[in-house]
């Protein structure tokens, strides 16, 4: 980006995934399969989930600005708003890594009528997106952003995520498995054969977090306002297991 010189590093502290839900898990699917060649095997499906704390957020900014004449004006007005949003959130402490560009653009406005087009002006824009690693920060660094870029400036996006997932993952596996293995033992039981060895295990994470929330700022009133609230809400780590055991 030719309006900026560089984005100046800040280290960002990561908060600790914090586990707060209870565990659940989806209703298990047996298949029992027999070959000729191969032993005979018992297959559960089994899902455990654990809720984890957001510690961390993306916001997705743009800055536009139109000028009446002149493409090359529009241009260099959202190159000079963009610094200044870029500055802000150097000052804020937010590192270069966490800063990228997603877009650059420049283009006619046209009113359109019956008659036909009439051209309005032209339209600059520019949008970043900003990963924010402390989310106790996070609405004093967008407020800040929407102060700097004025009327310029939009939050188009901000959703909250997980920093590090492994703990939560960790308790929704061990559901899993604990799962698996009383379904597996019940089909056992019902149906008369006894469990070996486990064969085959197979994994998928999923992670569902909080719906991304659309941020809207006065720019005007925003320096007699309080930090803008930014509530974390709690993301679900599901972890399914498919594993298979001998049939004895």
């Amino acid at each position: 980006m030719t309006a900026r010189a560089s984005l100046r590093r800040a280290a960002g502290a990561a908060a600790a995934v914090a586990l707060v839900g209870a565990l659940a898990a989806c209703t298990p699917s047996t298949t029992v399969n027999a070959s000729s060649d191969q032993s005979r095997t018992v297959q559960v499906s089994a899902t455990g989930q654990a809720e984890a704390v957001p510690d961390a957020a993306r916001a997705s900014l743009t800055v536009e600005v139109t000028d009446p004449t002149s493409a090359q004006q529009a241009q260099a007005d959202a190159a000079q708003a963009t610094s200044a949003v870029l500055d802000a959130l150097t000052k804020a402490g937010v590192a270069d890594a966490d800063v990228a560009t997603q877009g650059v653009s420049v283009s006619p406005q046209y009113n359109y009528t019956d008659g036909g087009q009439q051209l309005i002006g032209y339209r600059a824009a520019q949008t970043i997106e900003v990963t924010l690693r402390d989310l106790t920060t996070a609405g004093s660094i967008l407020d800040s952003v929407v102060s700097a870029g004025g009327n310029t400036v939009r939050v188009d996006s901000f959703s909250t995520f997980v920093v590090d997932p492994t703990e939560a993952a960790k308790a929704a596996r061990a559901q899993a498995v604990k799962i698996a293995q009383a379904q597996a033992q019940q089909y056992a039981d019902l149906l008369g054969f006894t469990l070996g060895d486990v064969m085959t295990v197979a994994e998928s994470t999923n992670t569902v977090g909080p719906p991304p929330i659309a941020y809207a700022e006065d720019s005007a009133a925003s320096a007699e306002k309080v930090p803008t609230p930014i509530e974390p809400g709690t993301t679900e780590i599901s972890v399914t297991l498919d594993i298979s055991w001998a049939i004895k």
